[in-house]
């Protein structure tokens, strides 16, 4: 680990007290320690919280680095041998790092709901490929697909962090994916998505469990122009401009598989290189160039997905197996919603990525593993 950041001195301590109860009741669910018993999983998950926080390449460079710097300053004795880091990161069960995972994100949401209000919650659903060996992970390739992985998302814009993580192969899209999605949890937040997500019977379901949706209408959906609204002159402050507001009926009568839908609003949108954006949105206590201004903000996963892939390592497995795969996209998601709990704290001057790699330096020369707190109760989405 790099040496801590002058900077992070003062919020070590505060990171390690939010920290320890929320490792202590994930390590402490059922069958978190059934088949590493001399290495616990309370010590498994801090370690590779560390390495993620790192950028480590390797789980290898994370051994030794940590072998340099002493288990004792883990609170593990005897020492763990590379082997054994790597078999658990294997095949341990995921349930503790589901959990951990659970709690931290509780976390965030509990910080971030005074701030928003349940009438701004924003999620914008995506997916992003991981690309993996298809000679190590062959269970990864289905049919003509390329092998790997689909990470399907709901980000919480205000948070920005996942509020939901899923797992899916090749050969799962996104419409497929969303279709699995239990909606109750969600009630009341407006969903963004772009075209991929576009399917009138999830639209339907979507209604019914009181979601709203921002979309990218489909370019082949028959739309019939029930009311023309006005629309502002003016441009957007993305510099977007409005050029129609109507109410419309989607869909044809005569497709039997996908129901049509009235009174649903469809803003058009023209960008300062001529680029239009048709939107479909049941939102009408918005202004339509609102509703522009919401799609655009969808980018915010995209710069996510680039951030995790790029600065997080999160294309570095921790290991080749299925198990191992959803372990890494559940620590990534740990470390993202950690920093984000952090982030009001970091200087200006220090970027995201140099903060993550002091706090692990924090982490790994501050933190013991001796099991305390009392039990918490926690509540998110997560997945496989």
């Amino acid at each position: 680990m790099i040496a801590a950041l002058p900077a992070l001195v003062g919020h070590g301590r505060a990171m390690r007290r939010t920290l320890r109860p929320l490792l202590d009741h994930a390590a402490a669910v059922p069958g978190a320690d059934r088949y590493r018993k001399h290495f616990s999983a309370h010590a498994h998950l801090l370690i590779l919280l560390c390495h993620v926080l790192d950028s480590s390449p390797s789980l290898r460079q994370t051994h030794q680095k940590l072998v340099d710097l002493g288990w004792e300053r883990l609170g593990i004795t005897p020492s763990l041998s590379r082997s054994q880091l790597a078999r658990s990161s294997t095949s341990r069960p995921p349930e503790a790092a589901e959990e951990l995972l659970k709690l931290v994100l509780a976390r965030v949401r509990a910080k971030t709901k005074a701030v928003r209000g349940d009438a701004q919650w924003l999620l914008v659903i995506d997916s992003t490929f991981i690309t993996l060996s298809a000679k190590l992970c062959g269970w990864s390739q289905h049919g003509g697909h390329a092998a790997g992985v689909r990470v399907h998302t709901a980000y919480d814009l205000t948070a920005g962090v996942p509020v939901e993580v899923t797992l899916g192969l090749a050969d799962t899209n996104d419409i497929g994916a969303f279709a699995q999605r239990d909606l109750t949890p969600y009630q009341g937040a407006t969903l963004i998505m772009d075209r991929g997500y576009y399917g009138h019977v999830q639209f339907v379901r979507m209604l019914d469990a009181g979601v709203h949706f921002v979309v990218r209408r489909h370019a082949q959906v028959t739309v019939k122009v029930t009311e023309e609204r006005p629309v502002s002159p003016e441009r957007t402050k993305d510099g977007d401009q409005i050029v129609s507001d109507q109410v419309v009926t989607l869909g044809s009568p005569n497709h039997r598989d996908s129901p049509q839908l009235s009174q649903m609003r469809l803003v058009v949108s023209e960008n300062t290189k001529g680029i239009r954006v048709d939107l479909v949105t049941d939102r009408f206590d918005l202004e339509a160039g609102e509703i522009a201004m919401l799609y655009r903000r969808r980018w915010q996963i995209e710069l996510f997905f680039r951030w995790i892939k790029h600065q997080l390592k999160i294309t570095t497995p921790l290991g080749t197996s299925r198990a191992a795969m959803w372990l890494t996209i559940l620590i990534h998601a740990c470390v993202a919603a950690l920093l984000m709990l952090i982030d009001e704290a970091r200087p200006k001057h220090i970027t995201k990525i140099a903060w993550a790699r002091g706090i692990a330096g924090v982490l790994a020369t501050t933190f013991q593993t001796r099991p305390r707190g009392p039990a918490l109760q926690p509540t998110a989405l997560v997945k496989t």
